[in-house]
């Protein structure tokens, strides 16, 4: 059995002693900066602000390095390294909401492009959208992350603009059990209980609007028939609310989108 004599005792003592109390000084400190008025760690675990409160000023200069190396990787097309890149910048920076869109953006467009089959599209898609929503766990009061993840579940799942779109679809809901359209009108409803930067208010409620008539018209080409007028009729009470809030609808286009949506109305109920 190995002994130490009591000089190596007495450091070996010191030194633990010492790392516990920088362990202890270390979450103090964390524990403070979170119930503090400081917003950079309030929604963080105790690991992830470690990092964030040891590296101090020097946060932005290992995030900037970060961003260049993750440019590369995209150019090489070493996307599991990105990915790996991406989430350590969002938790060197996680309430930096323009870092969670741009990288959510880049995995559900950019980098899904860059694959042929639907499978693979999808699996970039679905991590997209899970990365975005943990950034909005961490920043739940940021308009402009929470719309953007609603327009995502609009835009990406539209058959008219993406081929495979009617895939993404159906392994939403198998996956996931999510309808797209109910997600994206949850996502950008919730941003407009908050101030956004990139989208004015009225162009937010357009969306909600032009997302209920999509909705409507994949139920009535699902031949969910009863689900497609519940939607067309949602659709024309959030075209309402609009004109009444911007009599003077300055895109011009309120009045029409509601006279087609009312014939489609019509149309449905005949057939229901």
């Amino acid at each position: 059995m190995r002994s130490f004599s009591l000089p190596k005792l007495i450091i070996i003592s010191f030194l633990i002693i010492f790392m516990l109390s920088g362990l202890y000084f270390l979450q103090f400190r964390i524990n403070h900066i979170r119930k503090g008025s400081n917003l950079d760690t309030m929604y963080l675990d105790p690991l992830e602000a470690i990092p964030i409160t040891l590296l101090g000023s020097f946060r932005g200069v290992l995030v900037d390095f970060l961003w260049i190396r993750g440019i590369a990787r995209h150019e090489e097309r070493k996307f599991y390294e990105l990915l790996a890149i991406n989430n350590l910048i969002t938790k060197l920076q996680p309430h930096f909401p323009s870092v969670w869109i741009f990288q959510a953006w880049n995995m559900c467009y950019n980098i899904a492009h860059e694959w042929e089959s639907p499978e693979n599209k999808w699996k970039w898609i679905k991590t997209g959208l899970n990365f975005a929503e943990k950034g909005a766990s961490k920043n739940p009061a940021n308009g402009d992350l929470l719309f953007e993840i609603g327009y995502i579940y609009f835009h990406k799942f539209d058959s008219r603009s993406f081929r495979y779109a009617d895939y993404y679809r159906e392994q939403l809901k198998k996956e996931e059990d999510k309808d797209n359209y109910e997600q994206a009108l949850y996502w950008v409803k919730r941003s407009l209980n908050h101030n956004s930067m990139l989208r004015k208010r009225i162009v937010i409620e357009r969306t909600v609007c032009h997302i209920l008539w999509r909705a409507s018209l994949q139920a009535e080409k699902n031949g969910k028939l009863k689900e497609a007028l519940e939607y067309a009729i949602k659709s024309i009470e959030e075209w309402d609310a609009y004109l009444e809030r911007h009599p003077d609808d300055p895109e011009g286009i309120a009045r029409s989108f509601l006279e087609k949506i009312n014939e489609k109305k019509l149309q449905l109920e005949q057939k229901v």
